[in-house]
């Protein structure tokens, strides 16, 4: 009954007749939730540092090494030592015989639906639902500060978030690079808004690569833009006050954003070969700049893996063959890439997606920092999404087609037309070149080396001014903010409170 009747950001906890004490975390995930089990139950929290004690032995080198080779290879295990997360829409319950985890929720009930929509109608179902949970959101606080990058999923949320709230304030970051300043676009936001555009820019001085960016989150994945983000937003609540702030973050995973052939996979595999299928091949097409025989030659390899186990995808560069070998065998997957039987790839594609989503919205400190609020992650929006077939994702040749469709006439016809967007990339490359010696100092002989985790001959490769060295340089980044992580909870020393907000 409570999955059906409410929705929100919630801990459910039900004590059952026989005094047994069930915890659930609801679907959408946007409340964190931790554990750590006992011979006579179990301790939950949403801060992990409720939980754990900073000091040798706290951090779980395997799993850093899990998350930094895929973070499709994670599952409820963190990386801190016996810290288990409570994934969305699971509930584990305690009682004199023990402990027990049960799935209340799963994307996989949502992806089968009895009749496909068409899509106009998937469209107006999305455009009312979305209406419904973003304002609802923002009736929920007295004035919110949202980033606004430009792009269309932040575009849906303030304009769904205008009328019902209170005070709404537009902040737009900009960065150094290609595609790190889309003020242009915020702008064309905004005016339509009738609300000012606050412009600030990311100041590297904010950066320090040897302290973490969200130490108190239990895996090591937050960039390093992230702490110039935090004091961006800290010195503006300490002009303006606000106290929540919102984000389109999830959008792209929600609103299914796949560039492969699995659509037209899923719609020969639902409709087999009707005349639409040929559409699907087009708008792939379109979408992709693919020819037909390269699309279909995808589909084709996509198709024959169909029932296979899924393969998770490593990207091992930084990492020593030697330690990820070593790691131990068997390490359950995520429970929802454990697909029923008749699941379609596209769809697969989309709850890993969503899976992945899941890890972004929780970056944010709760006890100090804005409340924050990612609305495209609502359960009523997500299952919406999850029973839209893929292939209607696609139509037309756009990405997020179905979302473009229901905001006509909301969202300004220049941001619903975008098909790329710009980002902090070239703010990270300037955060690199800032810090490369320093970044080799702090790699070589750390906690992640000593352990014999990292191959270090990828910083030979970072500094060169090519695609490869650009991602080469993200990647020390990321095995540096590891590093830092790693080394802030091996420590027994307070956090900096230049990484708090007051």
């Amino acid at each position: 009954m409570l999955l059906q009747e409410y929705w929100g950001a919630y801990v459910a906890i039900v004590v059952g007749p026989d005094n047994a004490v069930s915890v659930l975390r609801d679907p959408s995930g946007l409340l964190p939730c931790y554990y750590r089990t006992r011979a006579d139950g179990a301790v939950f929290a949403g801060d992990v540092a409720d939980l754990l004690s900073r000091g040798v032995g706290a951090v779980n080198l395997t799993e850093i090494g899990r998350l930094l080779a895929s973070p499709d290879a994670m599952g409820r295990s963190t990386c801190l030592s016996g810290v288990s997360e409570l994934l969305p829409g699971e509930c584990l319950s305690s009682s004199k015989g023990g402990n027990t985890l049960d799935e209340w929720w799963s994307p996989w009930h949502w992806t089968c639906p009895e009749t496909m929509p068409e899509f106009d109608d998937a469209a107006a179902r999305l455009r009312k639902v979305v209406l419904d949970c973003v304002g609802s959101w923002a009736s929920c606080f007295q004035s919110i500060l949202i980033g606004v990058s430009g792009g269309l999923d932040s575009s849906i949320v303030a304009c769904c978030a205008q009328p019902g709230a209170a005070g709404l304030h537009c902040v737009n970051l900009v960065s150094s690079g290609a595609g790190g300043d889309e003020r242009r676009y915020a702008s064309a936001l905004t005016h339509a808004l009738g609300l000012r555009l606050h412009e600030r820019h990311f100041d590297i001085a904010s950066v320090d690569i040897e302290q973490p960016a969200a130490p108190t989150h239990p895996w090591p994945n937050a960039a390093y833009f992230l702490q110039a983000m935090q004091a961006t937003h800290c010195a503006f609540r300490d002009h303006q006050p606000v106290d929540a702030y919102f984000s389109g973050n999830g959008g792209d995973n929600v609103f299914c954003s796949l560039r492969t052939a699995a659509p037209f996979v899923d719609r020969f595999m639902s409709q087999g070969s009707r005349s639409g299928i040929m559409n699907t091949l087009r708008d792939i097409g379109v979408l992709t700049g693919a020819d037909g025989m390269t699309i279909l030659r995808h589909a084709w390899d996509i198709y024959r893996k169909v029932g296979a186990p899924l393969q998770t995808m490593c990207d091992m560069s930084g990492l020593s063959p030697s330690f990820f070998e070593a790691m131990a065998p068997g390490q359950p997957l995520h429970p929802w890439l454990n697909p029923p039987p008749d699941a379609l790839p596209g769809k697969i594609g989309h709850v890993k997606q969503l899976l992945r989503a899941h890890r972004s919205i929780e970056l944010y400190p709760r006890q100090t920092y804005l409340t924050h609020i990612a609305p495209l992650m609502s359960q009523p929006v997500v299952e919406l999404c999850l029973r839209i077939p893929t292939w209607l994702w696609v139509h037309g040749g756009a990405n997020r087609a179905v979302a473009r469709a229901a905001f006509k006439g909301i969202v300004p016809d220049e941001l619903l037309g975008r098909t790329s967007k710009g980002g902090p990339s070239g703010f990270m490359r300037e955060i690199y070149l800032a810090n490369r010696s320093k970044a080799e100092d702090f790699l070589r002989g750390g906690i992640l080396d000593r352990a014999g985790l990292l191959d270090l001959s990828i910083l030979s490769q970072a500094p060169l001014p090519t695609a490869a060295g650009s991602q080469s340089a993200r990647r020390v980044l990321a095995i540096c903010a590891a590093e830092a992580w790693a080394q802030w909870w091996n420590s027994s020393d307070g956090l900096r409170a230049d990484h708090r907000m007051n």
